[in-house]
């Protein structure tokens, strides 16, 4: 058994392709406009799908409420490097580069449309 993605059931598709692809730089993978988008993450995916069909699906409505109970976790090369990039594109930044040797990672947290967390991070260098 494998980890094939995550799906989020959102109100607006388009907005969370477009975030994801063109402001965090994933790669879309599927793309029904307006209904289902997967982005791949060079592992596993994100996907986003309309709540209302979800709740279709399931036969009782599925929600879109946002909580502080989950951050998207994104490995990346250069965390100030892809923070300053991100901060230039006008996302909202919770925390600014920063070390945290307890993880021993250098991370930065931003918000995505919807209000989630979503934390860049590399590896701390011996460097440092």
């Amino acid at each position: 058994m494998s980890l094939s993605h995550l799906r989020f059931l959102v109100d607006d598709v388009a907005a969370a392709a477009a975030f994801y692809r063109d402001v965090i730089g994933l790669t879309q993978i599927v793309d029904v406009p307006g209904t289902y988008v997967e982005l791949g993450t060079g592992g596993s995916r994100l996907a986003f799908y309309r709540a209302d069909l979800m709740g279709q699906v399931l036969g009782t409505p599925a929600g879109t409420a946002t909580g502080n109970d989950l951050v998207i976790c994104l490995k990346v090369a250069d965390v100030d490097a892809e923070a300053a990039r991100l901060v230039a594109r006008g996302v909202r930044q919770l925390t600014a580069p920063h070390d945290q040797p307890t993880w021993v990672q250098r991370v930065a947290h931003f918000a995505d449309p919807a209000g989630r967390t979503v934390e860049l991070w590399s590896p701390l260098s011996n460097k440092r």
